[in-house]
Parts: structure tokens; sequence; C-alpha cells
């Protein structure tokens, strides 16, 4: 019986840190992308980056993480906090905004968030004991209950503008993460 005990125990344990892990683990990927196939690349000197969000603190963590994106890579980016320091800019103050001689803008918003919910059902295990443990006449029966699985799914789109009579959109993409629980992880995942 003290055997039956360790395994259900070490059973659990496995059980709690598997769902335990993937539960932790924020994975981000493009889903959906569209290009303006009129656009012929041009190099960015100076980009405005736009996070459209009603929390304030979270704004400014997402423009500043693409504007670090932006200059690891040798742009000149702007968050829009510097402008726009109570809400973010609308897109019909896009025109406007290139004024300030940029050349482009990223606009960064919450697409959806949704809760999924799975059940992973009860398992069964028989492990035979016992003398007669090579004949298998006597099995020791370990029971695991079923649990629901939660996961989170966030989708944010971002699209870049360049000027124009009322700014022209040239690329928009949806990212899609499951379990987006740091914000700082989170928003460095959409921006790479």
């Amino acid at each position: 019986m003290d055997t039956l005990i360790k395994k259900f125990f070490s059973y659990s344990v496995i059980t709690f840190f598997i769902s335990a892990l993937f539960a932790g683990c924020t994975s981000s990927r493009l889903i959906d992308t569209w290009k303006d196939e009129a656009y012929r690349p041009a190099p960015s000197k100076n980009v405005l980056v736009i996070a459209i969000n009603s929390n304030k603190a979270k704004r400014r963590l997402w423009e500043k993480t693409f504007v670090d994106a932006f200059k690891d890579n040798n742009i000149n980016a702007v968050p829009s906090y510097k402008y726009y320091p109570n809400d973010s800019p609308e897109e019909k103050d896009i025109p406007d905004l290139f004024k300030n001689n940029f050349d482009r803008i990223v606009v960064i918003q919450m697409l959806s968030q949704e809760e999924k919910r799975y059940h992973v059902p009860a398992t069964m295990y028989y492990q035979p004991w016992g003398f007669r443990r090579w004949y298998g006449m006597w099995h020791s029966a370990l029971y695991v209950p079923g649990y629901v699985e939660k996961e989170r799914v966030t989708q944010i789109e971002t699209t870049v503008w360049e000027p124009g009579e009322d700014g022209k959109m040239i690329w928009s993409g949806t990212t899609e993460s499951v379990n987006p629980d740091s914000p700082q992880q989170f928003s460095k995942d959409v921006s790479s």
C-alpha cells in the first residue's frame, strides 16, 4: 500500500509541474499579415510608435518596448506619449502626425482577449504488484482526477503607416499570444 501512495504522489507532482509549465508559458506568433502590393520599401529614419490603450502605464510600456526594438535596429523612434501624454492619438489624427517629420507611424492595439477552457479527463493507471506481479494476477489502481485547463488568448494588431493624403497603411499584422502573464515579456514577444 505504501508504494501505491508513493506512485499517486509522484503522478500528482508530475501532473502539477507539467500543467504549471504550460500555464506559465507565453507563446506569441504572427497569424495574419497584409502588405500593400504597390508599396516600394524605403529606409525609415524617424518612426512614431502609438499604442492604443486606455491604461497609461501599459501604453507607455508597449510604446517603449517598440521604440527600443527600433533603436536596436538603428532606426530613430519616438513614443507617442511625448506628444500626447494623456490619451493615445486616434487613427483620424495620423495625417496631422506626419507634419512632425515622421516617415512611418506604427500603431499597436489589442483586438481581442478571450479565455478558453479545456477539460482533461480523469485517468486510471493499473500497476501489477505483489508476489504475482510477473503473472499479472493482482493489480493496484491509481486514479488521477480530471481537471480544467485554462488558456488566455490575446490578439494584437500592429499597423504601419506612411505619409499620404489621409495617411496610407502599408502593412498590418495580427499576433496571437497564449497566456501572456508578464506585460514586459508579452510586449517584447510581439515587438520582435
